[in-house]
């Protein structure tokens, strides 16, 4: 399972080869066979020794702010990319074959947005004509980034303005489909301006922290990526990939909203910048991570969407060394 943290002056110890957690309202023991990561958020105190503990069983230690966003964590020293892998990631991602991997990686976010509309229109029956126009309206710019050829650096904008478009499209139609007291003018990200997109945020946030986890145990270098520009300091590649899984986000985020889950008083508003604050972080953190475990079809298996996430970033890095490569 995720341990994920949030109450502010909590304790994580180490006590008879468990975590010991202690909060204001109670002390629980956990096991480390049960943990896959230790997710904190600001304010957690924790000792070495659970640092060691949590290491020694290949948990994975996230520190988070308040948007979700992690900003620092600890691994297994062994985890880390290849020399190999990187060279292939310098040497494939500024080619043509690299326009192909940024093609694919954009044109299945717009299919997973467009499954999930598609999947709107049960129960709608109102609005399947216009759910209807705007899947179609969605898909006009899967023809259009197929068309895109050429060196990844020059058709860069080109790829990113197409998923932009679809994307305009498909928050507009979430926003039309939301309860009157939510409905959202635009994505905004930080600050966030409404609602659903300050615990959009935060799912993006937690997202984040599984894709560059998977990118590290995978061998691939999180900095060197394909779409994104390499700027100093960002997960290039992390960005890149999280663009197939938004969706999942996405989907926890609606549903919370439309299933009447989310109070106002889950949000903290600050001029124009909106905050999901306690009692939303867990509601969200708990309906998020059981949309992660749940299983999908993959390979003709079923597995939860992430350890999927963990076999198609192995695939990326077997394939970047392969001699077949893309």
């Amino acid at each position: 399972m995720e341990l994920y943290i949030t109450d502010l002056g909590t304790m994580v110890k180490k006590r008879d080869d468990l975590f010991e957690i202690t909060t204001s309202e109670k002390k629980v023991a956990v096991a480390p066979q049960k943990i896959k990561s230790l997710v904190l958020a600001k304010g957690i105190f924790l000792t070495t020794d659970v640092i060691k503990l949590a290491v020694e069983n290949n948990i994975d230690i996230v520190i988070v702010d308040d948007f979700g966003n992690p900003y620092g964590r600890f691994w297994q020293s062994k985890f880390g990319s290849t020399a190999n892998i990187r060279r292939k990631q310098l040497e494939i991602f500024g080619t043509q074959k690299g326009v192909e991997i940024a093609k694919q990686i954009l044109i299945q976010k717009i299919k997973n947005c467009a499954e999930h509309l598609e999947d709107l229109k049960i129960k709608r029956e109102a609005k399947k004509e216009f759910l209807d126009k705007q899947i179609k309206e969605m898909k006009k710019y899967i023809y259009q980034i197929k068309l895109v050829e050429g060196d990844v650096n020059a058709k860069r904008g080109t790829l990113m303005g197409y998923e932009g478009n679809a994307g305009k499209i498909y928050y507009q139609t979430l926003s039309e489909l939301m309860p009157k007291e939510f409905k959202f003018e635009k994505r905004s990200m930080h600050p966030a301006q409404d609602e659903f997109n300050a615990m959009l945020n935060y799912a993006f946030g937690i997202l984040y922290s599984k894709v560059e986890k998977a990118c590290i145990i995978a061998g691939l270098d999180p900095y060197i990526g394909i779409i994104h520009t390499d700027n100093y300091g960002k997960k290039s590649l992390v960005f890149d990939i999280i663009e197939g899984y938004r969706y999942l986000a996405s989907r926890t985020v609606f549903s919370l909203f439309t299933q009447k889950r989310v109070q106002k008083y889950f949000f903290k508003r600050e001029g124009n910048e909106v905050t999901l604050v306690g009692d939303g972080k867990k509601v969200l953190v708990e309906s998020f991570y059981n949309r992660l475990e749940k299983k999908v079809r993959y390979n003709n298996r079923n597995i939860s969407s992430l350890d999927k996430l963990q076999f198609e970033c192995h695939e990326m890095a077997n394939r970047l060394i392969s001699k077949e490569n893309y």
